[in-house]
């Protein structure tokens, strides 16, 4: 057999007999192997940040700023009051964006007796800060202690701006 009767016959297959099997197989390969990216990425993020469960928390004379899975800065000109809320058995249920695991959420929500709310909290502690603002924000941070502290260091910042 010569290349002559070789090229022929490989053009004779690609045309009548496997041409386009030969190029959906290899189609479809690629098409999975962009399609398997994403997923793995998403994946991987999702993985990742459920290891990040904290409150970023900057607090100034000026502003109080939180970032976590979402991001508020709340100016103390804007806040109408402070509460902490001890020992309280709240019932939060996520609504829209947020993030959730098995002892932090950060998201919008719905609280019990609050109504619509940012809420940046995690799940072991039942002491909250409420801030009423614009946006009412509902956050605690990982111990009680913790907590009453940083809502004791808010209120004299709010006393301070009026």
């Amino acid at each position: 057999m010569n290349l002559k009767s070789e090229v022929f016959n490989f053009e004779y297959l690609c045309i009548k007999q496997g041409w386009k099997f030969y190029m959906g197989k290899r189609i479809k390969i690629v098409l999975a192997v962009i399609f398997m990216i994403p997923l793995v990425l998403i994946l991987f993020i999702m993985i990742s940040s459920s290891n990040e469960t904290k409150i970023n928390f900057y607090c100034n004379e000026d502003y109080i700023e939180l970032d976590s899975f979402i991001h508020d800065k709340i100016y103390f000109q804007d806040i109408q009051d402070i509460k902490l809320l001890c020992n309280n058995d709240m019932h939060i249920q996520k609504q829209g964006i947020g993030f959730l695991n098995n002892d932090f959420f950060s998201g919008e929500a719905v609280a019990e007796d609050i109504g619509n709310c940012r809420a940046y909290y995690y799940l072991s502690n039942d002491s909250y800060i409420l801030i009423d603002s614009n946006v009412d924000v509902l956050l605690n941070f990982k111990s009680k202690e913790e907590t009453r502290e940083i809502y004791e260091n808010l209120k004299t910042y709010l006393l301070k701006s009026r």
